[in-house]
């Protein structure tokens, strides 16, 4: 029988949102040591095109555009409108500046649903410095700590700002939403994280929202104005050039050039580059070619080091947080279960790397109709085990005919898997539940439980199709001014937010523990850097 539940809000992240994605000074982390050759110095020395072969096209800079159909002035000027350049054009604006905003495409977009901050009100000082060590260690160390707490420190603030400005525009969060309001235990401090919700509607609607304050504030807007290069007067950069139909326009930037322009997952080059985990999945998304990365080296900046850290979402299902019992495209079963799904690409990128075909990047969780009682259950020994967001699933008076349900709803993907070889997977998994001992993998025995009472459950696990974004990006201080290649002072009258921006992360994968990390942190990097270049 096939049971297909209906969408929820969390579904529509096929449709143009992402869960979780709530996506910022000068670092002396060995994360972001300077390289032995930095990225600048390639660029301004054209190494590539003299032939060598060791640096990559993106580096290379161009020769300068001097020749321009028309110019215009202003004091600061955006390039990008997504949450993070639209908080910072609305910011910089509020503070007094005359702002422009070029935009690549002909709307302003963003996606995510969520977008997470502190709740300082609520969180000690020892809390929150809690929270900031809990999310480096979570990044493998790597991340830069004055970015985190520039974070921590505003974000409910510039969160409490933005929702406002939505709302000012007609666009309101969720009511009632159960994952907006969070608290972390973490060695003994809690933690209060507040996240503005957008499910069903996506800060796609968010930004749209706030044109029209940002317009009353005096923000201007060039769409269809694509940056390609930044204007130097020495070691300071005073400009930004765009393509249009006509011909190159000169934007110059009395204060600032602020860099919104995300991140770089449909240059296949630079993934290589920076994130070659990512290669073999496709990004859900487009027009992301990181520009703001590639101007901002061109000018005298520095990308961070290798390898940047990816968002990898199970797009079917969005969150099962749980340790139920997982197989492959094939049946089997290839770990031991509990990671949270932000990391479970990890698992299936070789089979993805070795057919070629999308299709085998799937998982299976495969339950029975107990599965609720044991979530229940085990979140009282761990409260992030979740499995609320499990609304799509198939099942069956035995495995085969949960398998046969799920292969027939074509419409809802038709995805099959060998009944056999996971019925002979559930069998062995039975034997071991029942000795008390994961001989194969080493699970907790306290999470196993025999898969036995029918109805039978298979929850499709997509992860073929879900790189959300690549968080990695230009170099910056806590106020976001990019800083030089090598040296790591601030380059004068250059910024870059959002996701065009590093040493937030450091990890393989986005920590998933934070809900709304993302977005909060793209929100709050350009409130703060708007009102930063103002007041310059």
């Amino acid at each position: 029988m096939t049971h297909p539940h209906p969408f929820s809000r969390r579904d529509l992240f096929k449709m143009g949102t992402c869960a979780a994605a709530g996506i910022v000074g000068a670092s002396a982390l060995g994360g972001c040591a300077p390289q032995t050759r930095s990225n600048a110095e390639m660029a301004a020395t054209g190494a590539a095109a003299h032939g060598d072969p060791n640096t990559p096209s993106f580096l290379v800079a161009p020769e300068p555009i001097t020749d321009f159909v028309d110019t215009k002035e202003f004091e600061v000027v955006v390039v990008g409108a997504g949450v993070a350049g639209m908080a910072a054009a609305i910011s910089a604006a509020e503070a007094g500046a005359n702002v422009g905003v070029v935009q690549k495409e002909d709307i302003v977009i963003s996606q995510g649903n969520m977008a997470a901050g502190v709740d300082l009100q609520q969180t000690s000082e020892a809390g929150k410095q809690a929270l900031i060590s809990f999310l480096t260690e979570l990044n493998q160390h790597r991340s830069d700590r004055a970015l985190v707490e520039a974070w921590a420190d505003n974000s409910f603030e510039a969160l409490a700002w933005f929702k406002a400005i939505a709302s000012e525009g007609g666009v309101e969060v969720n009511d009632d939403e159960p994952q907006a309001d969070r608290v972390l235990d973490i060695n003994g401090y809690k933690v209060y994280l507040h996240a503005n919700t957008y499910f069903g509607m996506g800060h796609g609607e968010v930004v749209k929202a706030a044109v029209p304050h940002a317009e009353a504030a005096g923000v201007q807007f060039f769409y269809n104005h694509p940056a390609v290069q930044l204007v130097n007067d020495g070691d300071a950069v005073t400009g930004v050039v765009c393509e249009t139909d006509e011909g190159h326009v000169l934007f110059n930037a009395t204060k600032a050039v602020i860099l919104a322009t995300g991140d770089y997952c449909n240059d296949e080059e630079m993934v290589r580059y920076y994130c070659p985990d990512c290669v073999d999945f496709p990004p859900y998304i487009t027009g992301r070619t990181g520009d703001g990365h590639k101007m901002g080296v061109w000018a005298g900046g520095e990308i961070e080091p290798a390898n940047h850290t990816k968002m990898m979402h199970d797009a079917r299902v969005c969150r099962v947080d749980a340790p139920l019992l997982l197989v492959d495209y094939q049946g089997n079963r290839v770990l031991c279960e509990g990671p949270m799904q932000g990391y479970l690409n990890n698992y299936v990128r070789e089979n993805v790397h070795l057919t070629g075909d999308p299709a085998t990047g799937m998982l299976f969780t495969v339950c029975d109709s107990k599965w609720q009682e044991q979530i229940a259950e085990w979140k009282s020994i761990d409260p992030e085990i979740d499995a609320s967001n499990c609304i799509y699933y198939y099942e069956g008076n035995t495995i085969e005919e949960a398998v046969a349900a799920m292969a027939a709803d074509t419409e809802g993907g038709g995805y099959t898997v060998d009944a056999a070889a996971v019925q002979a997977t559930v069998d062995r998994y039975n034997e071991l539940c029942s000795k008390g001992s994961d001989d194969d993998f080493g699970k907790n025995p306290i999470f196993m439980r025999a898969i036995e009472n029918p109805p039978y459950i298979i929850v499709p696990r997509d992860f073929g199709n879900s790189l959300t974004v690549i968080l990695g990006g230009l170099m910056v201080n806590a106020d976001n001014q990019v800083l030089k290649a090598k040296e790591h002072t601030p380059l004068q009258g250059l910024y870059a937010v959002g996701n065009c921006s590093g040493c937030f992360y450091g990890g393989v994968d986005y920590p998933m523990d934070v809900l709304g990390l993302s977005i909060g942190r793209c929100i709050t990097s350009g409130y703060l850097a708007g009102k930063h270049a103002a007041a310059l």
